[in-house]
């Protein structure tokens, strides 16, 4: 199997360092140009590892959790991109049910509704690409989750330009809200579950298991590999968000977001 290169890029922690700083000022979010502009998705996926260590670095944390976007036919089209790509979560940005976050530390708040996998033994080195039925055994729980993120104003339609400054900026991350657990041994009652949104008690949409990439364990087989290919491994512990069941909510201060997969687990956030 290929496996992409790992050196560093010269320009990635310049790059880095460019987001960074559009995001400590709170600009808004523009494809990346010359002498910062990214020339294709390895180099987005280096920049994006330089990034994560700025941030990591700044914050006194580490990566604590991962992430999959663009994981719908719709969002690969309006990105112009046709797979999806993954993410960082630092730990410092990692929350238990009921968190709160305050709408003002976000200069535009997103959050998303997902289920996180979890695995709970080490992926061994394997020749072959996994799928949905080889990385089952190795993951131990679920959780349902809500994805806090910040696009910072971006123009939409100028996304697909922005594709590759989108990824290096770890597909705009700002943490992940974990719910409660859900055992492997009901992974049979959740595969087939409906889950609902609700912001301020008010159903807001609906999602199956199916929406995301087909199956959750094609979306774990994905980023498995995907991280093969960049010489890495996923380790006991270690979890994913993997992808939207719902469309992205906007939150404004006052709402509660929920997200409930009914007879297994729910998830809450308040924003204020």
């Amino acid at each position: 199997m290929k496996t992409e290169t790992s050196q560093d890029w010269v320009g990635a922690q310049a790059t880095a360092a460019e987001l960074l700083r559009q995001q400590n000022g709170r600009e808004p979010f523009h494809p990346l140009a010359s002498p910062f502009a990214i020339p294709n998705l390895v180099d987005a996926y280096v920049s994006q590892d330089a990034f994560v260590q700025l941030k990591a670095v700044q914050r006194h944390t580490q990566v604590g959790g991962y992430k999959i976007a663009i994981t719908t036919p719709a969002m690969r089209a309006f990105v112009g991109f046709d797979d999806a790509i993954s993410g960082c979560v630092l730990a410092d940005t990692v929350f238990s049910n009921c968190q709160q976050v305050q709408a003002a530390q976000f200069q535009h708040l997103i959050v998303e509704f997902e289920l996180a996998l979890q695995f709970g033994q080490d992926l061994p080195e394997r020749d072959d690409d996994w799928d949905q039925h080889s990385i089952l055994p190795y993951l131990d729980c679920a959780y349902p989750s809500l994805e806090i993120a910040d696009d910072r104003f971006a123009d939409y339609t100028l996304l697909k330009q922005g594709f590759f400054s989108l990824v290096a900026e770890n597909a705009w991350n700002h943490g992940v809200v974990l719910g409660s657990a859900i055992a492997a041994k009901d992974f049979d009652r959740l595969w087939p579950s409906q889950a609902t949104a609700y912001i301020n008690k008010q159903a807001i949409g609906h999602g199956h298991c199916g929406d995301v990439m087909g199956h959750p364990l094609i979306a774990m087989a994905w980023i498995a590999n995907h991280l093969r290919r960049r010489g890495r491994r996923f380790k006991a512990g270690d979890w994913v968000t993997t992808g939207s069941w719902v469309a992205s909510q906007f939150p404004l201060a006052g709402q509660t977001l929920r997200f409930e997969m009914p007879g297994l687990a729910e998830v809450t956030l308040a924003v204020c």
